[in-house]
């Protein structure tokens, strides 16, 4: 028995996932799971007493719960020197360029095998950062694609980070020049509507000033 196992705090909303991924990891012999978590939460606060050599997410959990990028940023300053590997059903280029962005060390979509999960996990736990071949080339494309023409919306990083249809037409005419007073006239929407609907899409898209979203501009589609 490896007497320095790796360790792995697990959190995904669905008890049957937890279940099984839990029973499958705990089965290969350098590998613990030393936390199974439903909420952020719990996570959250079981780290502070079962420290953890890497934290493997859920990127998308339920409506009570903090978002995919959010969560990546709050865990990186409460547990900076624990790397994060997201697991997610939702594996668009755009989302995982975006978790990379925000400080996730690797993406593993759920449709993979589990023998790719745990080569993620070894190899993340090296200091690596892991993406499938297929993802990788998805994600180059997809930034590619977006220098080349920031028209095109299958690269669309807006989409990509779970905007809803109205964040994403604030973002879009912010990014053309509008203020927000013009964007509230032009949608017949209030000021404070339009502000909170800014705030909530900087927070989804890991940007936290406007100098910051005009950086990341060439990854989002234009309206």
């Amino acid at each position: 028995m490896p007497t320095n196992r790796l360790r792995i705090a697990l959190l995904d909303d669905h008890a049957v996932v937890r279940h099984v991924l839990g029973s499958q990891l705990a089965a290969e012999r350098d590998i613990e799971v030393v936390g199974s978590y439903g909420s952020s939460r719990e996570l959250m606060a079981g780290l502070q007493f079962r420290q953890a050599d890497i934290l493997l997410l859920d990127y998308d959990l339920g409506p009570d719960e903090l978002d995919g990028v959010s969560l990546i940023r709050a865990l990186r300053v409460k547990f900076p020197d624990c790397p994060i590997l997201v697991l997610s059903a939702h594996h668009e280029p755009a989302t995982v360029a975006l978790a990379l962005r925000v400080g996730a060390r690797g993406f593993v979509g759920k449709g993979e095998q589990m023998a790719d999960l745990i080569s993620a996990l070894r190899r993340v736990a090296s200091g690596a950062v892991y993406l499938s071949a297929e993802m990788s080339y998805r994600v180059a494309e997809a930034t590619t694609t977006c220098d080349i023409d920031a028209t095109d919306g299958s690269a669309d990083t807006l989409v990509g980070a779970a905007l809803s249809a109205r964040e994403r037409e604030v973002i879009r005419c912010y990014l053309a020049g509008m203020t927000v007073t013009e964007i509230a006239e032009k949608f017949k929407r209030s000021i404070k509507t339009i502000s909170s609907q800014k705030t909530a899409a900087f927070r989804k898209l890991g940007v936290t000033s406007n100098n910051e979203l005009f950086k990341i501009r060439h990854t989002i589609g234009e309206a």
